[in-house]
């Protein structure tokens, strides 16, 4: 007769051999376990079971969904009249040099690489957070449980790339059968890029390849705009591709989600972890309007571990304030996606005066404000590092200012690069060379807005909070996110006059060093601690 403990220690109760016997012959029933499809659709009728909404509410939300497509679709459709009216070349006093076709096929290419890079970050599948928690540790098929999530990127990635050329070929200038086409070959190839960023998803190696490599996609499209330029080649054909060709891209695709639902099962847990931490970080960065945390969140997922084979000596490096600056320099230097899109800012700063409706006037000054301002940013990864854990710059032997002004100076150095290359163009179309002195000028203005953008204090979740279809949100949300850009155009409005213009006076050079100072004053002031 054998014995186990069934009280105190040291104490055994006799368990007969027939009980013996039947749990040694308990064995699972592969029928009575739950696949995944039918775990969430318990879970599905445990939250409808415990939810208060009635059939008024349902009718409200579909109502709400369908007048937010509607909207959606107006705004686009808006948007796009209004870029085709602005690049329209008759609508440009200056001499424009890329035409509709070369236009659409650069908007297009870089939209898409856009798409690939958004949904190899994203996922594109997953379970959520709360699916990660209960359901992947079940023996559940994972085809099942994430099944949802991929229906929507499939549809996304068709719908998007769809919509997306659409607009870009209308805003372009193309009459209705080329955008009609164009719009088709668009979603196919938006099937296809998503499905291939799917495919790598449980490699982790695999999908930081290529998140980095659209990245370098989306910086080269600039530059392959000025090379056209160079090249005098400025008459490309749309990507609007034949309807049989596009049917042929469609298969592909086809096929392509076909072995992309078929390896669904190789999702591993720590794949589907990773997923849901950078799903909930964006979902929140979006619902607090925070665009610091968002860029977090995306160049984290798409993060490389960069393999230091020579380390710096910094033997150089004299000084608390210097040893700041090499940092940073350090920094962007081992970030190829930063480095690459540098490059890229820098040629569409060229390019884009030679679209029509961006190459003078309030057009140019927006695109040298976006494209400086954004390159500034790429400098200020240091900044926003500090700002996330403040023991970075508590351990600098410098005071609060001159450590945000040590900052200040790789987000400079990038904006610079970038607003020079712009000042190139008008140069030698008006042979002045003062607009490479309001171009470095410009630049000391971008390097400041970044640092101030990077410290930025985060949205105030304690206070107020205003209601809406996504949740509440802070009232003082757009306060907070206008923190920088404020900075970014306000200090560029001399760079604006001289621009309506036409003539870089000297008045204007003096009024863009003043904004520089002031500028820098404001970035580097710090609120003392109460």
């Amino acid at each position: 007769m054998d014995a186990h403990p069934a009280g105190p220690p040291g104490e055994t109760h006799p368990v007969g051999p027939g009980a013996v016997g039947a749990a040694r012959a308990l064995r699972t029933d592969p029928d009575e376990l739950l696949g995944g499809r039918e775990l969430r659709r318990l879970t599905a009728r445990a939250a409808a079971a415990r939810a208060d909404a009635g059939p008024g509410e349902i009718v409200v939300d579909v109502a709400y969904a369908v007048v937010s497509v509607a909207l959606a679709t107006g705004w686009v459709i808006g948007l796009a009249s209004m870029l085709r009216s602005t690049l329209d070349p008759g609508s440009s006093t200056g001499t424009s040099v890329l035409g509709p076709g070369a236009i659409q096929t650069l908007g297009t290419a870089a939209l898409l690489a856009l798409l690939t890079g958004t949904a190899v970050r994203l996922g594109p599948v997953g379970a959520g957070s709360g699916g990660v928690r209960w359901w992947v540790p079940t023996p559940a098929d994972r085809r099942g449980l994430v099944s949802p999530s991929f229906v929507r990127a499939v549809l996304l990635g068709g719908v998007l790339g769809s919509v997306g050329t659409l607009t870009v070929s209308v805003a372009a200038g193309l009459d209705a059968g080329p955008a009609l086409r164009a719009a088709l070959t668009g979603g196919a190839l938006g099937l296809l890029l998503v499905s291939v960023a799917g495919l790598v998803q449980p490699s982790a190696r695999a999908a930081g390849a290529l998140a980095r490599a659209s990245d370098v996609a989306v910086a080269a499209v600039p530059v392959a705009g000025l090379v056209l330029v160079a090249a005098g080649r400025p008459g490309l054909p749309a990507l609007a591709a034949p309807p049989l060709v596009a049917l042929g891209l469609l298969a592909v695709g086809a096929v392509l989600v076909l072995r992309w639902w078929r390896g669904l099962e190789s999702l591993g847990a720590t794949v589907l972890r990773a997923q849901s931490s950078v799903a909930d970080q964006v979902g929140g960065a979006v619902l607090s309007f925070d665009t610091r945390d968002l860029g977090r969140a995306l160049r984290r997922a798409g993060a490389a571990r960069v393999r230091v084979r020579r380390p710096h000596r910094f033997a150089a490096v004299r000084g608390a304030f210097a040893a700041v600056v090499a940092a940073d320099l350090v920094l962007l230097g081992r970030s190829p996606s930063a480095l690459a899109q540098l490059v890229g800012l820098g040629a569409l700063t060229v390019v884009a005066q030679q679209v029509p409706g961006l190459g003078s006037g309030f057009g140019l000054f927006a695109v040298l404000v976006v494209a400086g301002l954004g390159a500034a940013v790429l400098g200020a990864e240091g900044a926003r590092t500090a700002e996330m854990a403040p023991v970075v710059d508590a351990l600098v032997p410098l005071a609060a200012r001159w450590t945000r002004l040590a900052r200040t100076l790789v987000p400079v150095l990038t904006a610079a690069v970038c607003l020079l290359a712009g000042s190139v163009p008008l140069v030698v179309a008006t042979g002045d060379a003062r607009w490479v002195a309001l171009g470095a000028l410009t630049a000391v203005v971008q390097g400041a807005a970044a640092v101030r953008s990077a410290y930025r204090e985060p949205p105030n979740w304690g206070g107020p909070l205003l209601a809406t279809p996504a949740g509440g949100v802070p009232t003082g949300a757009a306060a907070v996110l206008r923190k920088g850009p404020d900075v970014a155009v306000l200090g560029a409005v001399p760079l604006g006059v001289a621009l309506l213009v036409g003539v870089p006076g000297w008045g204007a050079v003096v009024a863009q060093a003043v904004a520089g100072v002031l500028a820098l004053a404001v970035a580097t002031h710090v609120r003392a601690a109460r």
